[in-house]
């Protein structure tokens, strides 16, 4: 091995990302302790951007230190230490910029993310393209992002985003930034040819699956099979599988609507199923741990009433208020008007004309958001406002649906985590007199049960 001082380093992120394309053994070192294991990918993309034919971009420049912070230790076995190079980078020209009017690229995001970038000028029927693939694709919540203020769509790279958005590129003459994408997207059609849309079927009172991949069996049988024949029935649509022609019956005709609804946002109407049924069909579905978000004020007589209502229709399914709750905020303590000063007043204003029944209501309520804030596995159900709890974070339990029942049953504003956390759960029911819209497009995507 030569002194570190004969070792010629190089000079540019272009010229290490060569060295890192061309030389076989920093891929497959015969030296076991030297060997890596590298991202079945990163061999393609790196000599795709070593040889590509143009200047590179920014992102491209991007997803070169990337990758090359990723074989670091790689490097310096080999006496080659790219840090410093990589801490202050230089390259061979200046970046290249895209100004195609309509253009989509692949890179890699801070997070390591793979991405893809898809940007044109306002087109209806583009757009409409775009929300089909987002809601009526599987897409999962989260994965679309909009950047208004640079008029591009960013979508995280999967199998379905790659494939349709590149069809929709191709079809509108958009502008390849690199081929890399179009290699992506002829893998995933091979893929398609060979797929076959998986089927479940009722045989012998037991849900039999066929067409689909030995780890969907694995898990089915390891974690589902065990379950009640309706419960398996409701797992179908986690797994993009349609229950048409299967009808299994139900002690309770909400569960059964639910279970054999292909949608994951349903609204439940008020005025033809009661508190008591959604929750006894919940119950039936094993759909515990159940977070319910509230957005309201507990303030007025009628919020009050709604809480105590809850609550005893959670005792009356078995369900102990006094160990199988958590809240993750805290409800002000109600004071009356003659109570106290104003700065102490609930919500900033005095509660008026109370009886003492709805006091007591209102303070009772005050002390279970104060006294149970732990979630463990016994938790059943998890009360929640503007974020994520931290002790939901901390206990690592994931809940299996959410419940929007609680100040009137509308969209529970808060961050974009807690956003994200409700959009993303097996199952998202609305609890109201009124069906509600869709906060993110105003579609018709939630479904009347």
């Amino acid at each position: 091995m030569p002194e570190l001082s004969e070792v010629k380093l190089p000079k540019t992120v272009n010229e290490a990302l060569k060295i890192l394309a061309y030389n076989d053994y920093f891929w497959n070192d015969q030296v076991k302790r030297n060997k890596i294991h590298p991202h079945c990918k990163d061999l393609d993309t790196v000599k795709s951007l070593a040889e590509s034919q143009y200047i590179w971009t920014e992102k491209q420049a991007k997803l070169a230190i990337v990758i090359l912070k990723r074989y670091l230790t790689k490097f310096k076995k080999h006496e080659l230490d790219i840090k410093p190079l990589l801490d202050n980078p230089k390259y061979d020209e200046p970046f290249r910029v895209i100004d195609f009017k309509k253009s989509i690229e692949k890179f890699i995001d801070e997070d390591e993310e793979l991405k893809i970038e898809i940007k044109f000028p306002y087109q209806k029927k583009i757009i409409q393209l775009i929300r089909c693939l987002k809601d009526k694709k599987g897409v999962p919540k989260g994965y679309a992002h909009y950047n208004g203020e640079n008029k591009k769509w960013l979508f995280k790279q999967t199998d379905i985003t790659t494939y349709y958005l590149t069809l929709i590129a191709i079809r509108y003459d958009f502008k390849f930034v690199d081929k890399t994408l179009l290699d992506d997207y002829y893998e995933v059609r091979e893929e398609i040819k060979r797929f076959k849309q998986p089927i479940a079927k009722l045989i012998g009172g037991e849900i039999v699956l066929s067409n689909i991949a030995e780890s969907l069996q694995e898990y089915w049988s390891n974690n589902i099979k065990n379950k009640t024949v309706l419960q398996q029935v409701d797992q179908l649509k986690n797994f993009c599988i349609s229950t048409q022609g299967i009808n299994v019956d139900a002690k309770n005709l909400l569960s059964q609507k639910i279970a054999h609804n292909n949608y994951h946002a349903l609204w439940i109407d008020s005025k033809e199923f009661s508190k008591n049924n959604v929750i006894q069909a919940l119950t039936e579905l094993d759909c515990f741990p159940l977070i319910m978000p509230y957005s309201g004020e507990l303030s007025v007589k009628d919020d009050a009433t709604e809480w105590k209502d809850w609550l005893d229709v959670f005792e009356k399914n078995g369900i102990n208020t006094l160990k199988e709750i958590s809240f993750g905020f805290d409800i002000k303590e109600p004071v009356r008007q003659q109570d106290g000063p104003h700065e102490d007043l609930f919500g900033g204003q005095a509660i008026h004309n109370i009886d003492d029944e709805t006091y007591q209501l209102m303070y009772d309520v005050h002390q279970l958001s104060k006294q149970f804030k732990y979630i463990d596995k016994n938790t059943k159900i998890i009360f929640v406002r503007n974020r994520i709890p931290r002790t939901l974070i901390k206990s690592k339990i994931k809940p299996k649906a959410s419940l929007i029942g609680l100040g009137g049953g509308h969209y529970a504003a808060g961050t974009e985590n807690l956003k994200r956390l409700l959009e993303n759960l097996p199952k998202k029911l609305y609890y109201n007199n009124h069906q509600p819209s869709s906060w993110d497009w105003h579609d018709r995507i939630i479904i009347k049960l």
